[in-house]
């Protein structure tokens, strides 16, 4: 009974101090995502005297992200409560590096045809607010099976890391032409928050593809990434033939993109369907290896 006790204070103050750890990370996150990322963002002023929902949308992905990428080590025994605390510091501060540099690529690749940056602040678009966070959440599920691994070392993890970020932007380029639309056209010039969500949701949904595929321990460079690149070949083919069976099963008689470009007032509740689609049918794979 007594041991009983001892364990449980024990797991208490493991949970307390991961949170207390975690919630630090928050605050040095948001810091540095102010400071080197979205240097034009007062982040005070435009969420709480402009109430300006683009930047909330597009700081809690970033923010949604980080947990994620957490969760890869989160639990794991590293020893004393010292060591764990200075284990997770560290890891979490590698994280916050990797999370703004997976946002620089997003920003420049994903987001390349127009300023989101400007679009967030100034015209608080939703659309491109939202294909932001999901390209946080992404990167978060990606960092989440390539950080934490315990085989390999830090180049298969960085390797991995960067075949993540290429397939999020490969996908982002491919995404318009099963779409059939000029998805960030529409961001851009109808601030059509529908076809954010719908793009959103399809990186998030890869993002974990990526975070199925590398999940594996790794056993030697050609053995591991030929079956890491098997199963991102498959399973994002999946996704894209999902596309097509959401308008059948989901929506029977309607067709999404219609809903999402050809109304006067884009459909979000059409862009929610579509992103549901790729993030469940993302988790179903997860779930079947």
């Amino acid at each position: 009974m007594n041991q009983l006790l001892i364990d449980g204070f024990t797991q208490s103050g493991v949970v307390i101090l991961e949170l207390a750890i975690g919630f630090s990370l928050f605050w040095l996150g948001q810091f540095i995502y102010q400071k080197l990322f979205r240097r034009r963002i007062e982040l005070n002023l435009e969420l709480f005297v402009k109430d300006n929902p683009a930047v909330a949308i597009a700081l809690v992905g970033y923010y949604f992200g980080i947990v994620i990428a957490l969760g890869g080590v989160l639990g794991q025994n590293s020893g004393s409560l010292p060591n764990k605390a200075l284990y997770l510091a560290n890891y979490g501060i590698m994280v916050i590096f990797f999370m703004l540099a997976g946002a620089w690529v997003g920003d420049k690749l994903i987001l390349r045809h127009f300023n989101c940056e400007r679009e967030i602040i100034q015209d608080r678009n939703i659309g491109a607010a939202t294909v932001e966070a999901g390209n946080h959440i992404a990167n978060g599920l990606i960092l989440n099976a390539a950080l934490a691994g315990e085989s390999g070392g830090w180049l298969v993890a960085l390797v991995s890391w960067l075949i993540g970020l290429l397939v999020l932007v490969l996908v982002s380029f491919a995404y318009p032409n099963f779409a059939k639309y000029n998805v960030f056209a529409e961001i851009e010039k109808r601030n059509n928050p529908a076809a954010g969500v719908g793009l959103a949701g399809l990186l998030i949904a890869a993002g974990n593809i990526v975070r199925v595929a590398f999940s594996a321990e790794f056993v030697t460079w050609n053995i591991s990434f030929l079956r890491y690149a098997l199963v991102l070949f498959f399973c994002l083919g999946l996704l894209i033939i999902i596309r097509f069976i959401a308008d059948l099963i989901l929506v029977p008689g309607v067709k999404i993109s219609d809903e999402i470009v050809n109304q006067e007032i884009p459909n979000v509740g059409a862009g929610l369907i579509e992103a549901f689609a790729y993030i469940a049918a993302s988790f179903l794979i997860a779930w079947c290896f």
